[in-house]
């Protein structure tokens, strides 16, 4: 079980925060889930909180979508304690029923063949932490973010636990990161609400910049190869999506650069190589290799796939 500590660090942004609860979760690899028990885990929970059932709601329209998630990939290990959660703000069980609030989670992440090509990789992990988890729905990407948590489900959850969910699950999907830090911000009306998460979110955004420049700087017509994903056939079994330099999956999770990383580090898993083939109808998108890998990869349902259009055929669905 986790346990409080009193461990400060520096600050992780320029904005003037308070001091929040800290808590250090246990960093054995075979107890990643311990404590979980009592919360249902797994893609069977995906889903929705609607109104009239949701005890907390953190980001999403009522706060102008200010709110966000960021994994960052951090080169020194000086830099991280494994383990270590900041909560920011209430508990979970400190928060009145049907009470929205502007929130930031951000997590920081270590390991010693991490770099930033695999930030995309490790922030699938932190979706799948939240969104496999009982009575928690989310929709939303980086600083779209829009979480609700059930009545249900609210007396068995904390800050706490989802960010043990986080970590475990960051843990088990990219093995090559060794150490996640949590920090959350609540931004309740006594921190400034959310002027203050979105000073905070105007201290991120650079850093996803720099990132998407380096994405846009390449082209599908400058590479030979396009890469596959089948992680969401556990929902969807006859589904694949294609990645290309212009093209990111439904989820919006990844990119091009990260399929590159994530398929060399696991050559066997849900990424898969697609070599794009000959040019068939460059305006609509349609390429030899894309037809084939994905007409093997949908149970053989269609035969034509359009990248840059869904008037006449499908795209990768």
């Amino acid at each position: 079980m986790a346990t409080e500590v009193k461990t400060e660090l520096k600050p992780w942004y320029k904005t003037k925060l308070p001091p929040g609860k800290v808590y250090q979760l246990e960093t054995d690899l075979d107890k990643l889930w311990d404590g979980l028990e009592d919360v249902g885990i797994g893609p069977r929970y995906i889903g929705e909180i609607r109104k009239g059932y949701w005890h907390a709601e953190l980001g999403g329209p009522k706060h102008n979508y200010k709110s966000f998630l960021y994994a960052e990939v951090v080169n020194d290990p000086n830099e991280i304690v494994d383990g270590r959660v900041e909560v920011i703000g209430p508990e979970l069980d400190e928060i009145p029923p049907e009470t929205s609030l502007p929130f930031s989670l951000h997590a920081k992440l270590w390991g010693p063949e991490l770099t930033e090509d695999h930030e995309e990789f490790a922030a699938r992990g932190m979706f799948m932490g939240l969104m496999f988890m009982e009575g928690v729905g989310m929709i939303g990407a980086r600083d779209t973010i829009w979480t609700r948590i059930s009545k249900e489900v609210a007396p068995r959850l904390s800050f706490k636990k989802l960010s043990q969910s986080i970590r475990a699950s960051v843990l088990t999907s990219a093995p090559i990161v060794e150490a996640v830090e949590v920090k959350w911000v609540l931004g309740t009306p006594e921190i400034g609400g959310v002027k203050t998460i979105e000073s905070i979110l105007e201290e991120t955004k650079p850093k996803w910049e720099a990132l998407m420049a380096k994405h846009a700087a390449i082209a599908d017509e400058d590479v030979d190869l396009f890469y596959g994903c089948t992680l969401c056939k556990m929902i969807a079994p006859n589904h694949a999506c294609i990645i290309t330099p212009a093209i990111v999956p439904y989820c919006g999770v990844l990119s091009f650069y990260t399929c590159k990383a994530i398929h060399a580090i696991d050559p066997h898993g849900y990424i898969f190589e697609l070599p794009k083939g000959e040019t068939i109808d460059p305006i609509a998108g349609r390429f030899t290799g894309v037809d084939d890998a994905i007409y093997e990869r949908s149970d053989h349902r269609h035969k034509i796939f359009h990248l840059h259009s869904s008037i006449k055929y499908v795209t990768t669905n």
